[in-house]
């Protein structure tokens, strides 16, 4: 169990960090990844562990699309959910303030990645949970 949420944690901050530094690319046109994360995003992370499989069970009958539009409004729900946890304890790391965001918690513009990630957990979750029963 423990070694399923270590290997999430650290999935969910590099990929944090790939996508960060991709968008800093971007936007600064310049040949270099400079990404960021926080530590505090790591645990959180980490529950996909344990969430993700009680999820999966109940949107397995549906279509790819569907599924993939459920994980993008569960990931939106936990996101503000924690985003006001941790603005509350002023740890949040993220303040989206610009057009089309919620209270600054969550954005629009991140429903691709959401959806995406959704079903991108479909192939990377029993990969990791057969590399956290051989460690």
């Amino acid at each position: 169990m423990i070694a399923k949420f270590v290997i999430f944690g650290m999935l969910g901050i590099c990929t944090n960090l790939f996508i960060t530094a991709l968008f800093s690319t971007i936007a600064k046109r310049k040949l270099e990844l400079t990404g960021e994360a926080s530590v505090v995003m790591f645990p959180v992370y980490g529950l996909v562990a344990f969430i993700y499989p009680v999820v999966a069970i109940h949107l397995s009958h549906l279509d790819w699309y569907l599924r993939g539009a459920a994980y993008m409004l569960i990931f939106y729900v936990f996101q503000y959910v924690i985003g006001l946890g941790l603005t509350k304890l002023r740890l949040c790391p993220w303040n989206y303030s610009g057009s089309f965001s919620l209270h600054g918690l969550i954005r629009l513009a991140d429903a691709p990645i959401w959806f995406g990630c959704g079903l991108a957990l479909e192939w990377i979750y029993p990969i990791a949970k057969a590399a956290a029963n051989v460690i």
